[in-house]
């Protein structure tokens, strides 16, 4: 039996995989905006780049062939993530070679493929965490993914948006290659345990899509996937326009947003992996959406004008800082969750999130654009609050309580 304490070496190497994964696309769903908004883009047509996150969504559908092919010899996952990260590496030297301003559309379709990549990197990384961490732990585990991506982020969206507005295009690129690259390294000497804890295990199969949201129990967890993310990806998905709108400069964003914002996110998100090892899962579900409620509305500050440093902080600083207690959470009991195939059904409750969060961002930023910032912050704020009442009605049935894991041999 294992320590109940996640060893140095398993945190450090699934913090890089996390980090990695956003450091890429940190810089094509933050910076990329940035810059293009400062080009000209409407806003309208911005939205279409937080797209690029459907892969994310859609990962479920390839997630079984990540379960089922299994490399005995090197380890399972941790194979699947020598294969993934190295495509990630070489995608970003591929976008290198254009000009973000005039080659927009060759562009777009290696961030597509980056994100393709970056998806199937999650599915690996994932499992490979629900494998080797105890239940129990699972809440830390969770706050090194988000607080991860959030650093993935900050470097990504904010300290390469500064290289960017200095050195250009291609310098910027070679930046996100090199962070990227070092996971490669911790793999080389990582060993894949053979053995996890779970419940049980099986032969991974397609039909495990339909069997897993079968029940009440099961629907009423989808609705609250799908509800959850609303209210804080709405909003994060204006603070960027704000700021742009209200006279920011580029450098300033990624300062302050990516910078200044992750790092508030990180403390979050870290701050709720102990709050649930504390106060137990329920509580920091149904809290969670209330505190966004009054959070979002900081936004409010700059979006009337009131865009100067210490408001634009308030704003930015209140909206990063709760966005990582809801992913930790959800993600906690995502594994929770799981009862045959790790890669799978994780990616697909997963995905529901990430769907609801990336079409609400993209959403939020088109209705802004044609009903005005106001009202489409002040409509996120009571999501937000009905929210919390619906988790708190399903809170019974969604969070599992029976926390007991048995000691099994790894199918693969």
């Amino acid at each position: 039996m294992k320590s109940s304490h996640i060893p140095l070496r398993h945190k450090s190497l699934l913090l890089n995989l996390y980090v990695s994964q956003y450091l890429g696309l940190g810089f094509f769903m933050e910076a990329l905006v940035a810059i293009l908004r400062k080009s000209g883009i409407p806003l309208e047509q911005l939205g279409l780049i937080y797209f690029l996150g459907l892969f994310m969504i859609f990962r479920f559908l390839w997630a079984p062939l990540i379960d089922k092919v299994r490399f005995k010899r090197f380890g399972h996952y941790r194979t699947w993530l020598f294969i993934w990260q190295s495509l990630m590496v070489l995608s970003l030297l591929h976008v290198s070679r254009f000009d973000v301003l005039t080659q927009l559309q060759p562009l777009l379709i290696g961030c597509a493929f980056f994100a393709f990549f970056a998806a199937s990197q999650d599915i690996a990384v994932d499992a490979l965490a629900y494998k080797i961490v105890l239940a129990k732990d699972r809440g830390m585990v969770n706050a090194l993914k988000i607080g991860g991506g959030l650093i993935g982020m900050f470097i990504g969206g904010g300290l390469v948006l500064i290289v960017y507005e200095h050195f250009g295009w291609f310098y910027a690129m070679l930046i996100l290659c090199a962070g990227t690259a070092t996971s490669l390294v911790q793999l080389l000497f990582f060993k894949e345990p053979h053995a996890i804890y779970t419940v049980k295990s099986h032969e991974p199969s397609w039909r495990d899509f339909y069997r897993f949201w079968r029940g009440q129990q099961k629907r009423r967890w989808f609705m609250l996937l799908l509800a959850y993310p609303v209210c804080i990806s709405g909003a994060y998905g204006l603070m960027t326009p704000i700021l742009v709108d209200a006279g920011w400069r580029l450098d300033h964003i990624g300062l302050n947003i990516s910078m200044f914002g992750s790092l508030l996110g990180i403390v979050g998100a870290f701050g709720a992996g102990w709050l649930i090892e504390r106060f137990g899962r329920r509580v920091i579900l149904i809290w969670t959406p209330f505190a966004q409620s009054i959070g979002v509305l900081f936004l409010l500050l700059p979006a009337l004008g009131y865009a100067h440093f210490g408001f634009s902080m308030l704003a930015i600083g209140s909206v990063m800082f709760l966005y990582s207690p809801s992913a930790t959470v959800l993600s906690t009991l995502m594994m929770d969750h799981v009862e045959h195939s790790p890669a799978l059904e994780y990616a697909m409750q997963h995905c529901v999130f990430s769907f609801s969060g990336i079409l609400s961002a993209g959403v939020a930023m088109s209705l802004a654009g044609k009903f005005g910032y106001i009202n489409v912050i002040v409509a996120t704020s009571l999501i937000a609050v009905a929210t919390s009442l619906f988790a708190w009605y399903v809170s019974g049935e969604v969070v599992v309580k029976d926390e007991q894991t048995t000691h099994v041999e790894c199918i693969g």
